[in-house]
């Protein structure tokens, strides 16, 4: 039953969540600014490693496990009972992961960690429960992490990689906003998507980037190459100057080989001749 209720829920935050794509952003940047609430960009900023928190399963663990020197990190910051925007976020997280071709807990990890000390180990489990229940991906237990810690050690985490929000007495609720921050591998913060309504496009080309090119294809790499990130617009952008850099090098490659293939024609071509007119002597001889 409470599977079902798991699927229920998920299937109802997703509609909502593609009810709502178009005006998300509007109905983001109509929430009031709050001073000293937004994104302070740290990038290569060290998070520290003894961190500790609570997983969904009530263990202790420290930001330094999800670091093990080969897979980027997707870090995601929200509370657990937030009314609307961190819903929003994550429902957007739980649709891109079904678009990416990468799976959580494999080639990349994906940690949510609530700013909420007061958020208890019951409310991460059952956040857990009703996202991993949409997420189409075979993958390992805990391929979608949701931590709960305390005031020292979200404060933090908050810290290293600039995440700035606010809680307000008077609504009982907290002033954020919305990011996904990259780490790499190593542990250090590595870039940010600050907008609501990102796509599997960005954050591929955000993870192949955080990994330094260990993870993804050829092309991937190439696309990365290709596009910067663009904090204005909180999108990833084609890079003219990288494009053409690009296109100057398969030129010359191609025209290269097309040398060496005429060159190599023309040998073998030269050496039937003379093999032919080796033949003719020695049987006139």
């Amino acid at each position: 039953m409470r599977r079902v209720a798991c699927i229920l829920a998920t299937a109802s935050t997703a509609w909502l969540a593609a009810a709502s794509d178009v005006r998300a952003q509007v109905l983001l940047d109509s929430l009031p600014q709050i001073e000293n609430v937004g994104i302070v960009e740290r990038k290569g900023e060290q998070v520290p490693g003894s961190l500790t928190f609570t997983d969904a399963q009530g263990r202790t663990r420290t930001m330094g496990e999800f670091f093990d020197g080969k897979r980027p990190v997707m870090l995601v910051m929200a509370y657990y009972d937030c009314p609307l925007l961190c819903t929003l976020v994550l429902n957007q997280v739980q649709r891109v992961m079904n678009e990416v071709k990468w799976t959580a807990g494999v080639e990349f990890e994906l940690v949510t960690v609530s700013f909420d000390h007061t958020n208890t180990t019951a409310m991460a489990r059952e956040k857990r429960d009703v996202y991993l229940a949409g997420y189409a991906r075979e993958a390992p237990p805990a391929r979608w992490e949701f931590l709960t810690g305390d005031v020292d050690n979200i404060r933090g985490l908050a810290a290293a990689t600039g995440y700035h929000y606010k809680f307000l007495p008077e609504t009982n609720e907290f002033s954020h906003p919305a990011a996904l921050i990259f780490l790499a591998p190593d542990g250090k913060v590595h870039n940010y998507i600050e907008k609501l309504n990102f796509t599997a496009g960005d954050v591929r080309l955000a993870l192949t980037e955080a990994a330094e090119g260990r993870i993804g294809t050829i092309f991937d790499r190439i696309a990365h190459f290709c596009f910067t990130y663009n904090p204005k617009t909180g999108q990833y952008t084609a890079d003219a100057f990288n494009v053409m850099r690009i296109g100057a090098t398969t030129c010359g490659l191609g025209l290269a080989a097309f040398v060496a293939r005429m060159i190599w024609s023309r040998r073998r071509a030269l050496a039937a001749t003379a093999g032919t007119g080796r033949d003719r002597a020695a049987r006139a001889g």
